[in-house]
């Protein structure tokens, strides 16, 4: 018996991981599958083929299942703009379901992590708080808590599943402007955050992202120093039946590691992402301390300056 969740996968010209993640999606058998296919970008040629080749991938469905496509003849892009691919596959995808899983073409997903989301959406499915359940998990080793999983603050979507209840309350215009020229994810990101909104996250990794390459869209600047550590991170199994936290809040200790690890000097974040982020800390914060981190962000010198702001906060967005 197949996975009974809806599964939508985001593709565009990359055939090959297309294939890899498709294959890890065909062994699970989901029910009901939903394909979004971007377009070609006018400016190379060579996407019209490629992106038919990647179009011609998600058509090897061989098992029982529903399957619905939607594929753009125009290149939305992953963003800025309030309307790009990713934000309308998800837009779509949610119009016809409550509730799904979804993963873009250089996410592989290993087996546990469709069982691991198809309980958790039950689970949290009336619990408003809960947003987002990822199959990411970026501690490197640590095991926080006794618990299958933990809540976060943060947002991780290579690999993950949401509701239409949550989806609802992102809203491009709804984020800072220093988000403006930001991809979706950190515009959901903050979403999230203005809800006091949790994310649920596996004590072990549960996807992969394969897509670091010249081709990738985001290929996130691979001198980076911390980037090898997320380029291919190896999944691991997920013990089933899963034991649940005693209690839903935010594991503190988890969400400096991410803040400081992901988020600091060296990383891939642009600088409209950095200044959001800050701001999006400020909002926690009283009026005279958000005035004087808006002052800093006006500053030249904020750049150079961004290292020893960060180290000195190493808090997460809940404080």
């Amino acid at each position: 018996m197949g996975t009974k969740t809806p599964i939508l996968l985001i593709t565009f010209n990359r055939a090959d991981t297309t294939q890899r993640v498709f294959d890890a999606i065909r062994a699970v058998e989901p029910n009901r599958l939903f394909v979004f296919a971007d377009g070609p970008r006018e400016n190379r040629p060579d996407d019209q083929s490629k992106c038919k080749a990647t179009r011609d991938v998600v058509r090897q469905v061989n098992w029982q299942c529903e399957v619905k496509m939607l594929f753009q003849d125009k290149n939305l892009g992953c963003g800025p703009g309030p309307l790009t691919a990713p934000v309308v596959a998800i837009n779509w995808f949610l119009e016809n379901v409550e509730e799904g899983i979804i993963l873009e073409d250089d996410c592989l997903a290993s087996t546990d992590f469709f069982r691991f989301c198809e309980e958790l959406l039950d689970r949290y499915r009336d619990n408003e708080r809960i947003m987002e359940i990822t199959g990411d998990n970026f501690q490197y080793g640590r095991k926080r808590g006794k618990a299958s999983y933990y809540f976060s603050t943060w947002t991780h979507n290579w690999g993950w599943a949401t509701w239409r209840r949550a989806w609802k309350h992102y809203g491009y215009e709804l984020t800072p402007t220093e988000l403006a020229e930001a991809v979706w994810d950190h515009q959901w990101m903050i979403s999230v955050a203005k809800r006091n909104g949790l994310t649920v996250v596996p004590n072990v990794n549960l996807v992969s992202n394969i897509g670091f390459s010249p081709d990738g869209t985001h290929n996130l600047g691979l001198e980076s120093a911390h980037i090898p550590k997320f380029l291919n991170l190896p999944t691991e199994r997920m013990v089933f039946p899963l034991i649940h936290p005693v209690e839903i809040s935010p594991d503190k200790a988890a969400d400096r590691h991410d803040f400081y690890y992901r988020y600091c000097v060296d990383t891939y974040m642009t600088g409209a992402v950095w200044r959001g982020i800050l701001i999006m800390l400020g909002t926690f914060l009283p009026p005279k301390a958000k005035r004087a981190i808006r002052a800093v962000l006006a500053r030249k010198w904020f750049r150079p300056l961004r290292k020893y702001i960060l180290v000195s906060y190493r808090i997460s967005p809940q404080g």
